[in-house]
């Protein structure tokens, strides 16, 4: 993994992204996340804080999601 600092996407990135992987933007909760990047919570956790990872939105007192296209456009980044 790469630690070069994550930016977030233009919108027109962001949009391109969404069309090439056939998907809307959506909020996507950890088991999604887990899912989709393949990285397990507590080194998430850890990219974050690096800030070479979309951090998380916090949603409520205990819900947080990532928006797809932060999710897409870091995985794109890494070279994956």
């Amino acid at each position: 993994m790469s630690d070069k600092a994550f930016n977030p996407p233009p919108e027109e990135l962001r949009t391109k992204l969404l069309a090439r992987s056939g998907q809307c933007e959506r909020l996507v909760r950890e088991p999604d996340r887990r899912a989709i990047t393949g990285v397990s919570r507590t080194q998430w956790w850890a990219l974050e804080r690096k800030q070479v990872a979309p951090t998380r939105l916090k949603l409520g007192c205990n819900s947080v999601a990532w928006r797809l296209s932060d999710l897409l456009a870091w995985i794109e980044q890494q070279g994956a």
